[in-house]
């Protein structure tokens, strides 16, 4: 029955049991070809034995080495390489430098391993002078390459003896080397690992060295620059008279300020000295030379006018005694005009004197004035000056901080030179080993054992296969026969053996497990019957517990997961069971609605919660469901469900416990039965449904 992916003849002999491999033809072959195998296990243990004894007995010895992230405080003040940090990447940086040519080359040359014939197997007498010639620049240019060649050979020899690895999530690293002598073993680790710490001394060392070189040829360089720009600032101050004073103050500008001063004190001065003359003068010139006298405070008109003031008390006196005609009286008044004119002759004086103090304040005011101008006049002439001067004083101010700094910086490394301290240091020195470390020869005697043992079973069937042209049968207790042969199920072939198809959660394998073999076969089922064309299948079984629900649910997801548009039937209605399997709760229409025309078969569909199949069920059992699976309204609706689809799965009552099941069967274009065993009442159930006229079967066995 071409198309349909059950015909047992012809095109896809695999799905006969006769065809198949099993376990039993596996220990079949293995017990027939017994002696084969153990000839060539033999074989492999003794090729194993030889080639471990001419293998050469390696010690390895382990130094273990650890980045140290304490800093000493002091050293480090003035470090000039920062912290080695401890990072992976900065831990595979020291592996590689642990692991490089260079420092393998100083621990060769340190230990004279050149000379030692297990990393050098050529004439010993040469190869001094040849690494040598390596390592010296003086030697001949021709000599060169020879020894550069020598030297790697050493070194990749050296090489492959070193493991360098981390420990864990630590910071320390395992410094391994192996080799024929156990001493020499640990004597090399060790020397790698110092050779690695010193290494890092004489890199800081280094770096110490050239630092303070550049640092001292900088500060000489500085110190000229800065004593060049003092100079400059010193000859800009000469030209220019540029002087200040002690405090920083210019000297003309303290100049101008004790000119300013007595400027204000002269006119202060002759301020006062105008004001006394005026009013002297005032009074001369209106006549009152008395008047004038008191406000001149003259040491000669006060004795004068003490004089006058004795006279007129004398006058008095007189008057009251003798009379206006008295002599003593005229002689009295006499004397008073002496004394007057005595006094408007020294107010005169005193006057004159005066006036001569005014011109002489103003005289000094005067000169004053101009030399507070011309003062002020050289103080803009060197302000002007001195912007260029500020220029030059913050030059050589910039240039001597840069100076202090650097020199201060070299202070640091000479004090410090010999401080340095390794960023790693040894925590655990290499020890001679006692056993050797490869090779492992009872653990590999032992594991060619079972590596011969799959050798010689790989040899037996790859002889059982190419022996005859007749393939070893597979069903157990089988026989090569030139005839036909019945198959355990009759006509109907085996399609596929899925496993674990009775556990109660197997439909979801197809899901949850999909690299389960359940999983494969089933999809392995679902793609043979889309490579054949095979767009609509009724799946039954002989009695119920066979789990060919669960085959036709799995059936249909493993169709859907494919990409396929599937729809499973459930056509088992007196017991339908496939939307409890799926998931699906509160079915309210299905098959009965659908074929009455109660309701539309979009809402009779229901989608599988667990993947894109469709879902056509029943919302409670029928009592009679033969009469609505043979209805032309349900052979309408299949064809209406395969011309809109890729895949119908219908899951069918069972054969020999329901006569709904031919009614069903034949709606579909293919039979899977699912069968848990062969046995007799299969075979009558297949031929029964073969007698109804029902579409080809296959055999689907569930274990």
């Amino acid at each position: 029955m071409p198309g349909t992916g059950l015909n047992p003849t012809g095109a896809r002999p695999d799905y006969g049991p006769e065809q198949r491999f099993g376990v039993a033809d596996f220990f079949r072959i293995a017990a027939a070809r017994w002696g084969m195998i153990a000839g060539i296990m033999l074989a492999t243990v003794a090729v194993t034995f030889v080639v471990l004894m001419l293998l050469p007995t390696l010690y390895s010895s382990s130094a273990i080495v650890m980045l140290d992230t304490r800093k000493n405080n002091v050293a480090d003040m003035s470090a000039v390489l920062s912290e080695l940090p401890t990072d992976s990447p900065s831990l595979q940086n020291q592996i590689q430098i642990l692991t490089s040519r260079e420092l393998a080359a100083h621990v060769i040359a340190d230990l004279k391993l050149y000379d030692d014939e297990e990393f050098y197997s050529g004439p010993t007498g040469g190869l001094m002078a040849e690494f040598r010639a390596a390592v010296d620049p003086s030697a001949p240019p021709q000599a060169v390459p020879q020894a550069d060649a020598t030297l790697d050979v050493v070194i990749d020899k050296f090489l492959k003896r070193l493991t360098v690895e981390t420990q864990g999530l630590s910071t320390t690293i395992a410094v391994t080397f192996s080799s024929r002598d156990p001493v020499k073993a640990a004597r090399i680790a060790n020397a790698v690992a110092d050779a690695y710490v010193n290494d890092q001394l004489t890199t800081k060392s280094d770096a110490s060295r050239k630092t303070s070189d550049w640092l001292l040829a900088r500060v000489e360089q500085l110190s000229q620059q800065a004593q060049a720009a003092d100079a400059a600032v010193q000859q800009y101050k000469a030209e220019h008279n540029l002087n200040q004073t002690a405090d920083g103050t210019p000297l003309v500008d303290q100049q101008m300020t004790g000119i300013s001063s007595q400027v204000v004190l002269a006119k202060a001065d002759l301020a006062q000295k105008q004001a006394n003359y005026n009013r002297v003068a005032s009074l001369l010139s209106s006549g009152h030379a008395a008047d004038a006298s008191q406000a001149v405070a003259s040491p000669l008109i006060i004795q004068l006018r003490t004089q006058q003031a004795d006279l007129l008390k004398q006058e008095s006196d007189y008057l009251s005694k003798y009379g206006p005609k008295n002599p003593k009286l005229i002689a009295v008044e006499q004397q008073k005009h002496d004394l007057d004119n005595k006094i408007n002759d020294e107010v005169t004086r005193v006057a004159a004197g005066m006036q001569n103090d005014v011109i002489a304040a103003r005289a000094q005011l005067g000169s004053l004035q101009g030399s507070l101008s011309g003062t002020e006049k050289q103080a803009g002439e060197q302000n002007f000056a001195r912007v260029k001067l500020k220029q030059l004083e913050g030059n050589a101010a910039s240039t001597r901080s840069v100076y202090e700094t650097f020199l201060s910086r070299l202070r640091q490394f000479e004090d410090q030179d010999a401080l340095h301290d390794s960023d790693s240091r040894i925590i655990s020195r290499a020890a001679v080993p006692l056993v050797p470390s490869s090779p492992k020869r009872l653990l590999i005697l032992a594991a060619s054992v079972p590596f011969g043992i799959l050798l010689g079973l790989l040899a037996a069937l790859l002889s059982e296969r190419f022996s005859s042209e007749t393939p070893t049968p597979i069903v157990p207790g089988s026989r090569r026969r030139s005839g036909p042969v019945r198959g355990p199920f009759g006509n109907a072939p085996l399609l596929s053996r899925i496993p674990n198809a009775l556990d109660a959660r197997a439909a979801d394998y197809v899901i949850d497990y999909p690299m389960s073999s359940f999983a494969q076969e089933m999809d392995a089922l679902a793609t043979r019957l889309a490579g054949q064309g095979t767009h609509s299948i009724a799946v039954t079984s002989a009695q119920h517990g066979e789990s060919k629900t669960t085959i036709a649910v799995a059936l249909a997801r493993a169709a859907a997961r494919r990409g396929l548009r599937t729809v499973i039937v459930d056509a088992d209605l007196r017991a339908p069971q496939v939307a409890r399997l799926m998931g699906i709760e509160g079915v309210q229409a299905g098959l009965y609605e659908v074929t009455g025309g109660l309701k539309p078969l979009s809402q009779c569909l229901y989608r599988d919660p667990r993947s894109s199949t469709l879902v056509l069920s029943t919302p409670r059992p029928l009592r009679d469901p033969h009469l609505l699976l043979g209805s032309p309204a349900m052979s309408r609706l299949v064809f209406h469900l395969v011309q809109t689809s890729d895949l119908v799965v219908i899951d069918t009552a069972p054969a020999l416990e329901s006569n709904d099941t031919p009614a069903s069967a034949r709606l579909a274009e293919a039979v899977l039965m699912v069968v848990r065993q062969p046995r007799p009442e299969v075979i009558g159930a297949i031929e029964a449904m073969q007698n109804t006229g029902v579409p080809p079967i296959g055999v689907v066995l569930a274990t």
